[in-house]
């Protein structure tokens, strides 16, 4: 029996999509409230806010704001929103603001299921490709309260759907939404100029291969114009920064982000290295330990099945050699870009979320190679029991992630693999809740355990504050905020940067998963 192909399994395909939806929507409505605020939200927040006026009123305090540099078309649709549904709490605020960054993920994990399904030819794939992106600890947690991560992996997928949507169809429809689509991802962040960029190689590429005489040559033409033509004036609308001088503002913008000198320690490997400072691998070390283990093993396997299927070898999924040579650039590319250019890349691999996608295209590419090897292998009888045994460990391996992403909620964020013990292999070794988080249950449990109507905290750093935004109002005001640690009743701390030693007589509360505190208060008095 033949395996059904994307096209021939038409309805079961729909089918899929409608599930993962209904599953994406029921997660997302009973999870977006757990979350805490990460230390960049309310940054992210005023840009919005000062692009939004720039554009609405015209302020010009955008011109020297630090930030224009940055892309604003998601963080101008989230104040946006706040102002048109009227939110004046910062606790609907921010609710508000993670749901809408968790369907920004949803539409992702929809256009991976149509990505991964169409290149590897089986609705089935898309499915456990869309499955692996959602049972991805720390993808998940992002999903929530990364608005400028998630949605930049998000619309990377739909980007190179349509790119290769539109090298299949060749149609001017196809040329203009590839156009749209990338102009959004550029002014989420400009690293997604990468995409313009391939697909440039890709019609110029088509227009060498092609006759001179054939219409088809032609048509490359017109396509690419209608690409150029809503690529280019899309992204200047987006992005206000580039209004009065399109070309000298996307030229500094782009040179500011890859040179961007944030200067602080990170610990990495056990010891304290400076952001600036930090080795060439640090990233693909984050992306392994921190990315479920049988993930990486089946990305491994197919990155050497990509490169046989490059060289003409013929086992595993019918992926066409465009599309394997289309992700492994998607996974290596950006990677080297940042490498060579010495971009400054701190806090794990945020700012890489966007190949994730890559490794896992990689990873069912590996699974489809290793499981073809069995059976031609086997033969068809011991084949099939070897394929269930593989398929078996697969599932256990997804439930071993989904149990931790149940049992440490909402700190899915903290997730380490086996590879360095878990997360208890992991403390003190790598960076815990880096973005202040867990500060939001921290401050929950100390409000509760002490019933006094004014409560003196003195925080750490800037997310011990931020997180009473999402705090009922009620309770909110029960915390007053001093300024030297002496003058409080309770020292808060997540540990990063923490000078203090604290002794365990005097901790009041803590926030722990799987015995590995990521923040707690302490009495100072």
């Amino acid at each position: 029996m033949t395996r059904p192909s994307w096209a021939e399994g038409r309805q079961s395909c729909v089918a899929g999509c409608v599930l993962i939806i209904i599953a994406l929507l029921a997660a997302g409505t009973g999870l977006y409230r757990d979350y805490g605020i990460s230390w960049d939200e309310p940054v992210q927040r005023e840009y919005g806010e000062t692009v939004y006026n720039y554009i609405a009123e015209g302020d010009q305090s955008l011109l020297a704001d630090r930030h224009r540099v940055y892309g604003p078309v998601f963080e101008v649709l989230l104040y946006s929103m706040e102002r048109g549904l009227a939110l004046e709490d910062t606790r609907e605020t921010y609710f508000m603001r993670h749901i809408v960054t968790f369907l920004m993920f949803a539409a992702g994990v929809v256009f991976f299921y149509f990505l991964a399904g169409r290149m590897l030819a089986s609705y089935k794939m898309g499915f456990l490709g869309a499955l692996l992106l959602v049972v991805s600890p720390r993808i998940f947690a992002h999903a929530f309260y990364n608005s400028k991560d998630i949605p930049f992996m998000a619309v990377f997928i739909i980007c190179m759907y349509t790119l290769l949507l539109h090298l299949d169809r060749k149609m001017l429809w196809t040329s203009l939404l590839h156009g749209i689509t990338c102009a959004v991802l550029v002014d989420i962040r400009i690293m997604g100029m990468f995409v313009p960029l391939l697909t440039v190689i890709c019609f110029v590429y088509e227009m060498i291969a092609s006759d001179p005489a054939d219409e088809g040559k032609r048509r490359t033409v017109v396509n690419f114009c209608v690409f150029c033509a809503s690529l280019i004036p899309m992204t200047v609308l987006l992005w206000p920064t580039l209004w009065n001088d399109p070309v000298g503002n996307f030229a500094f913008a782009f040179q500011a982000m890859s040179k961007f000198a944030w200067r602080a320690p990170i610990l990495f490997m056990g010891s304290q290295i400076w952001s600036t400072e930090l080795p060439p691998h640090y990233t693909l070390v984050y992306m392994v330990i921190t990315t479920p283990v049988i993930y990486v093993i089946l990305g491994a396997g197919g990155v050497v099945a990509a490169i046989g299927r490059i060289a003409g070898r013929r086992i595993g999924p019918p992926v066409k050699r465009r599309d394997i040579l289309f992700v492994l650039l998607w996974l290596f590319a950006p990677l080297a870009f940042l490498i060579a250019s010495e971009a400054v890349v701190y806090d794990t691999w945020r700012h890489t979320f966007f190949v994730y996608p890559a490794v896992l295209l990689l990873a069912l590419a590996g699974l489809g190679w290793f499981t073809a090897g069995l059976r031609a292998a086997l033969g068809h009888a011991r084949g099939r029991v070897a394929v269930a045994a593989v398929a078996l460990l697969l599932a256990v391996n997804i439930c071993g992630a989904l149990r931790f992403m149940i049992g440490a909620h909402p700190h899915q964020n903290v997730y380490f693999n086996s590879i360095v013990g878990g997360i208890n292999g992991a403390a003190g070794k790598y960076e815990m809740d880096y973005w202040g988080l867990s500060y939001r249950a921290l401050l929950e449990s100390l409000l509760e355990k002490d019933g006094r109507e004014a409560i003196s905290v003195y925080a750490l750093n800037e997310p011990g504050y931020y997180n009473s935004f999402i705090l009922p109002a009620s309770e909110r005001k029960r915390l007053v905020y001093a300024e030297r640690p002496a003058d409080a009743d309770y020292y808060i701390t997540n540990f990063r940067w923490d000078p203090a030693r604290h002794p365990d007589n005097a901790e009041s509360a803590a926030v722990s998963v799987d015995g590995v505190r990521l923040a707690a208060a302490y009495r100072m008095r």
